[in-house]
């Protein structure tokens, strides 16, 4: 059986699901128009907001109770939002799309431009984290541990805890949904090697984010064939049908449970337009939720009847009155293909259906101007109805020379934008958790008066002259108010507070061969801290001199690639490097960076990105070379070096150290896994590790 309903896809992508409801009486949504003033929404978000103040609300772990979804004192908490396109997508095309990743969170979640999401759905695809063409379903599996890892610590972690800054609940969806069954038909059996893929990622991401209060987790987006087209309460060939998707889902529950506590969404075969199959038989476990996928051109959509589960298969049946349900796909936008339609033929019945009963959760369909439907266009570009390229086997079109550019609203009877973000606002104080839930709010939670437990596996990393790196084991919370933070102290003095989600720390400023103290204590959302946890660390003898610097020949040999040396031909940034190749950067303190005494300053606290392009056959070269210092030293620790299929923190690719003084910094490409005669190589650097510092590069060249 094909799949009748799937919309078009391709880079311009749209995404499968469908749902409406029949009119049966006013709903919330109608009682409280009146209460909010609509229709002065136009545009998006540029330069000027990022990083102003966010409409946050307390994110305190959330659980289910009966058919709804509640706050741990208890109030009934209804979330509405929107999704983004696959951060990494976002990141690596951002010059033609016009934003990074954690630029898109901060613009959707900016109260000053009238943002108020609650919940942002963060989609992860296998095409992304194996790097195939946009538009592909990629084979099974799509990609090994080592490629899912580089993919969390350089995309997916950075919007998570961004989220968290922001006060809005993220949506960790596995974004799978093309050209692969889940199993051989509707007898079965299951796709044994697909079912694999989806363990090992749950299994390696759900411990990651378990003590993130804000996060929950979608399993799989959307399971395709065999599909459920009629109602499986009153046809047995579709309640089998379900039967068998829980043999095939149940242990990527059971997976999740063993890492984690978090609130659990479900799909369901047919693109999950059938989540009433939990009304024959809900998955085991706690704190399960159903999702909801539709578009304009379904079948139910075409009479507004969103309920009827026998149209197709594709109606809820009533299912929130027994489960929480989730919508987290829906969207409209005219001529766009057969299965996008308007505001007045879809959108205004179907945003009165999400709004007929508080069990009802959403995140609209998209907010990017690029995947399908859009919320948004990209003024700025000349081509902005193109496709962005390919990140991964060929090229991205630079429309954006310095990042972020202004994205623009789409409005009118064609278009959601407007809609959404209207809807957003309306209920922007309906349905949030109650105040002392939550990490973000500032009084203490009069229910919560158990400390976390305390670190454990407190351990040393690394050490250098002037700095010692220590990690530990996240701890848990069980009082309600959810982990907040860790506090680090050195030799009884507190040194720096990191944020839950983070179990490694930095401490700079340190002097060589000294012994200290440090500890590790873990603080909840309503203040309770913990016992801390003490390990003993010495920095390194100074090996080199009196000024504990490398006395070497740090001149570049005669035969080398300069890449840049920042002086200033040509001048930073005109997006072109020594090699005439693209480069930039951004999300830094200090922007995109400035060159001072021929150098690229480049002021970090937790975020930014910087790019060298090579663009030319680089075979002949054994080893990249960075010509640096850093305000604090030890700096290697705090940033990722990504290049030609290595991307780790720098410190786990060279022997050198970033000192307080110009050094030479060498990764021998050979021992750190890049192939120099790969096409399309580049000298990439992510700053979101945790640290805060200074770092100047004097020059970038391979030898």
């Amino acid at each position: 059986m094909t799949d009748p309903d799937r919309p078009p896809t391709g880079d311009r992508e749209a995404s499968q699901s469908n749902t409406t409801t029949g009119g049966e009486g006013p709903s919330r949504r109608t009682f409280l128009k009146s209460s909010v003033l609509t229709g002065a929404l136009t545009f998006g978000v540029g330069a000027g907001a990022l990083g102003s103040a966010s409409a946050a609300i307390p994110t305190p772990q959330l659980h289910r109770d009966g058919n709804l979804i509640k706050d741990p004192d208890g109030n009934t908490v209804t979330l509405r939002g929107v999704n983004i396109a696959d951060p990494k997508r976002i990141n690596e095309t951002a010059q033609a799309r016009g934003m990074t990743a954690t630029q898109v969170i901060d613009m959707l979640t900016d109260e000053s431009n009238g943002w108020y999401p609650r919940m942002i759905r963060v989609p992860v695809q296998p095409v992304d984290i194996g790097e195939y063409e946009p538009g592909s379903g990629p084979p099974v599996p799509a990609f090994n541990e080592s490629e899912l890892e580089s993919y969390l610590s350089n995309h997916l972690d950075e919007v998570v805890q961004r989220c968290a800054d922001r006060g809005v609940y993220c949506i960790i969806d596995y974004h799978r949904h093309r050209d692969v069954q889940w199993a051989e038909g509707q007898d079965g059996p299951v796709n044994t090697e697909l079912q694999d893929e989806v363990d090992m990622f749950w299994d390696t991401v759900a411990p990651r984010y378990a003590d993130q209060s804000h996060v929950l987790y979608e399993v799989y987006n959307e399971p395709t064939e065999p599909g459920m087209w009629e109602d499986p309460t009153t046809t047995q060939w579709v309640a089998d049908i379900w039967q068998l998707w829980l043999e095939m889902a149940q242990p990527w529950v059971d997976t999740i449970r063993s890492h984690a506590d978090n609130l659990i969404l479900m799909g369901s075969p047919s693109w999950s337009q059938s989540p009433e199959g939990a009304l024959v038989e809900e998955f085991d476990g706690e704190d399960i939720a159903y999702t909801f996928h539709i578009y304009p051109g379904h079948n139910s959509s075409q009479n507004q009847n969103w309920e009827d589960a026998s149209n197709n298969g594709e109606g809820v049946a009533g299912v929130y009155e027994e489960a929480p349900l989730f919508v987290t796909e829906f969207g409209w936008e005219e001529n766009g293909g057969q299965y996008i339609g308007g505001t007045d033929d879809f959108g205004t019945a179907f945003l009165d259906f999400l709004e007929k009963s508080e069990a009802i959760h959403w995140t609209a369909w998209c907010a990017d101007p690029v995947w399908r439907p859009v919320m948004f266009s990209r003024p700025f570009a000349d081509n902005a109805d193109d496709s962005v390229g390919d990140p991964y086997n060929g090229t991205v079109p630079e429309a954006c020379s310095e990042l972020p550019c202004e994205w623009e609203l789409t409005t009118g009877s064609g278009y959601m934008g407007d809609d959404v973000k209207s809807a957003l606002e309306q209920y922007r104080n309906d349905g949030i958790p109650g105040e002392g839930t939550g990490n973000g709010d500032d009084d203490d939670d009069d229910g919560d008066t158990q400390a976390p437990s305390a670190p454990s596996n407190v351990s040393v990393a690394s050490t250098s002259e002037t700095s010692v790196e220590v990690t530990w084991s996240a701890s848990t919370d069980s009082g309600g108010s959810g982990l907040d933070s860790y506090v680090v102290t050195v030799d009884g003095s507190e040194d720096q507070t990191v944020p839950a989600g983070t179990t490694s720390a930095t401490i700079d400023g340190l002097s060589a061969g000294t012994t200290y103290q440090i500890a590790v204590a873990a603080v909840d959302g309503a203040g309770n801290e913990s016992a801390a946890t003490t390990v003993e660390a010495t920095t390194d003898e100074t090996d080199d001199g009196e000024d504990g610097q490398d006395d070497g020949d740090d001149e570049a040999p005669a035969d080398a690639l300069i890449v840049n040396d920042y002086d200033g031909d040509p001048a930073w940034s005109s997006n072109r490097n020594d090699l005439g190749q693209w480069c930039g950067a951004g999300s830094f303190e200090n922007d995109g960076g400035d060159v001072q005494d021929g150098a690229l300053t480049l002021e970090y606290d937790n975020g930014g990105w910087f790019v060298e392009q090579l663009g030319q056959d680089v075979s002949e070269y054994s080893e990249a070379v960075l010509r640096v210092r850093g305000a604090n030293g030890g700096e290697e620790d705090e940033f990722i070096f990504d290049m030609g299929g290595a991307r780790d923190i720098l410190s786990n690719l060279t022997d050198d150290s970033i000192s307080t003084s110009f050094s030479n910094v060498t990764i021998d490409l050979e021992s750190a896994g890049i192939d120099p005669s790969a096409g399309g190589l580049s000298v990439r650097l992510n700053f979101w590790q945790g640290g805060s510092s200074t770092l100047e590069i004097e020059e970038i060249r391979l030898q």
